[in-house]
């Protein structure tokens, strides 16, 4: 038997035979484990994990009983995080270095909202096979948007047929649900809409300027990506900032909502009324604040460089360089960002779903690290610590309907966890102090994720 020491949770030592029966496969002796749900801290105590599953959470012992002992006495214990904003597999080769950077991160599931339908789904049934390493995954493949999309690999749908028939191809070609976005007609969207009831899919992502975010609301799309629809659905001049942003797409352009624009004609009422509706349809945000920062931050140049830059090869840093020239979309994105934060503590409080993800690899927003800054930044818009952990955690399992199996630490679970040197619930800053994470029972240690790390940003340099 085995007795993990030391504040790593790493060297080894004897420990008794167990008195009776087949001991789990591994104790985390005397770890304080977070309840992301009540928000609080259930200090010392012994959590075993046996195959795939949590199969008991006691008060510490001075000698538990396990084939593995991990000594995790002072550390923090919270659910496997998710990343339900991400694309792993919109530029060839990109996978082989974001699935792995993500566990190294703590990053055990994500959302893919936007990649190469054939190739994402060959990497998600090849994780839950256990032949790659990566988070579980959900995914849409391609988004579905109009002729006059700026998206060069989406699924552009001129016609009803071909809006209904892109819908039937990506659930048969094993999408998870599918992707609007900010070109589609009215028309188009709305078939969208009643096909993926038809076919029993959810569709998600961005809200077209040819419809009111109350609309889609009530029209049953299930999360909202970025803000897009939400700040101009605040405003009593909503209509016409629609009409403006959908003369832009005539033009195969994105048009940012102008933020003064937007604070200057805020209705209170109107605000109410759809975050109410936002509340009563459960239709879940997912704001990826931290994609509009960086990108915004690009209004006063290049960002310092962070330990992630190693993540990044060039062919995603083309794509950045290219977004980054584009003036009018950094100076929009800067000037909207202070209100989405203001706005989504409005909705929080307001009893709106809110789910964390980054919207990697857009311009210095990076696989795992930025899911971290997206939690901050989530405290920050003012949602309690417990709040934000629960956005990428128990919210996620929640949405997926994943509840009775994922998102909590809690007995039955699968033992994704993550063990942190700090309390996440007194300093967010916290959940980046990853000492060990367990995926489905299986531990890695410091040692086995800095080598994930490496595997990536090798990766990253072919």
């Amino acid at each position: 038997m085995k007795r993990l020491l030391g504040p790593a949770a790493l060297l080894l030592g004897a420990c008794a035979k167990p008195p009776t029966g087949p001991p789990p496969d591994v104790v985390l002796a005397a770890v304080n484990v977070v309840d992301v749900t009540t928000g609080l801290v259930r200090q010392a105590m012994d959590v075993s994990i046996t195959g795939r599953l949590i199969s008991a959470i006691v008060p510490a012992t001075s000698k538990p009983r396990a084939t593995t002992v991990i000594e995790a006495r002072g550390l923090y214990l919270i659910p496997g995080l998710w990343d339900m904003h991400v694309h792993v597999a919109t530029i060839p080769g990109t996978s082989a270095v974001f699935l792995p950077a993500m566990i190294g991160y703590g990053v055990l599931g994500a959302r893919d909202t936007h990649s190469n339908l054939d190739s994402v789904v060959a990497a998600k049934r090849a994780i839950a096979a256990g032949s790659r390493v990566g988070p579980r995954l959900f995914v849409s493949g391609e988004l579905v948007d109009g002729v006059n999309s700026v998206n060069p690999t989406a699924r552009r749908v001129a016609t009803d047929a071909e809006a209904r028939a892109q819908v039937r191809a990506l659930h048969e070609g094993g999408a998870d649900f599918v992707k609007v976005y900010s070109a589609l007609s009215r028309d188009l969207y709305l078939a969208i809409a009643d096909e993926a009831k038809k076919v029993g899919i959810p569709y998600t992502g961005h809200v077209t300027p040819a419809v009111t975010a109350l609309e889609a609301s009530n029209a049953g799309q299930r999360t909202f990506e970025h803000m897009i629809g939400v700040e101009a659905g605040t405003s009593r001049d909503e209509a016409v900032i629609l009409a403006e942003n959908w003369a832009a797409v005539a033009k195969k352009a994105f048009k940012w909502s102008d933020a003064a624009r937007i604070r200057g004609t805020r209705d209170s009422a109107k605000t109410a009324t759809l975050f109410g509706a936002f509340a009563r349809n459960q239709t879940w945000q997912v704001p990826t604040l931290i994609v509009t920062r960086q990108i915004g931050s690009l209004v006063d140049g290049v960002p310092a460089a962070v330990p992630a830059d190693r993540f990044i090869g060039q062919s995603v840093r083309g794509m950045w360089t290219a977004m980054g020239s584009m003036a009018d979309f950094v100076k929009g994105t800067h000037d909207l960002h202070p209100l989405d934060v203001e706005l989504v503590g409005e909705m929080f409080r307001a009893g709106v779903p809110i789910l964390a993800g980054t919207d990697f690899p857009n311009p210095y927003v990076y696989p795992g690290a930025s899911l971290h800054d997206e939690l901050a930044l989530l405290v920050k818009a003012g949602l309690p610590p417990a709040a934000a952990l629960r956005a990428a955690t128990s919210e996620p399992a929640r949405f997926l309907g994943l509840s009775d199996s994922l998102g909590t630490v809690a007995v039955g679970k699968v033992a994704d966890l993550v063990l942190l040197a700090g309390d996440p619930l007194v300093d967010i800053a916290n959940t980046t102090a990853i000492r060990a994470v367990m995926q489905g029972g299986r531990l890695l240690d410091r040692a086995a994720l800095d080598r994930l790390l490496a595997d990536a940003e090798a990766a990253a340099k072919r």
